[in-house]
């Protein structure tokens, strides 16, 4: 059976809302509120076009949210689906995401402690590496300032940190 949307449901709401904005929200309320439906049922009750609906449906069985079951129309042969919520795997979902966070966490921290920056001191110029900075004779590639050595620790820090705490919520 399926479980119902309620306005409390933040998580599966804000992550339903990220795959597919407000129209997957929608759709996901549409397909809580039944056993399993049809595209067609979900755009009459939407008021979503249908070919949105069905973007939508596929962008949450893509993400193992929405699951389906196909049948033959006998009056027309047509493949008739019939689609229904799996709010269950949310949790697999959420940590599948931060999984993929704490991966891409480590490779900047890596990145960060490989190299040595700099930076002109213009809040609106970018850093450069120590490499790039020599090929622009340590002048600055936007406001011609002087480059000067830019330390990262507290950047180093804050990435530590975030790492430490993505490691003890996906027990990696």
């Amino acid at each position: 059976m399926s479980t119902k949307i309620y306005p409390t449901d933040d998580l599966l709401v804000s992550i339903i809302g990220e795959i597919g904005g407000d129209e997957a929200v929608r759709v996901a309320v549409a397909l809580a509120n039944q056993e399993e439906t049809t595209d067609e049922r979900i755009a009459g009750s939407t008021g979503m076009r249908l070919n949105a609906v069905r973007k939508v449906l596929y962008r949450l069985h893509e993400n193992h949210l929405a699951s389906y079951r196909r049948t033959r129309d006998n009056n027309t042969g047509w493949f008739v689906y019939f689609w229904k919520l799996n709010p269950e795997k949310i949790s697999d979902l959420v940590r599948d995401r931060k999984r993929l966070a704490l991966r891409k966490l480590r490779e900047r921290l890596s990145y960060e402690k490989e190299h040595i920056f700099f930076h002109c001191g213009n809040e609106q110029c970018q850093r450069c590496t120590f490499d790039e900075a020599v090929e622009l004779s340590f002048q600055c590639s936007s406001c011609k300032r002087p480059l000067q050595f830019y330390g990262n620790n507290g950047i180093i820090d804050v990435l530590e940190d975030k790492i430490r705490k993505l490691e003890i919520e996906t027990n990696s």
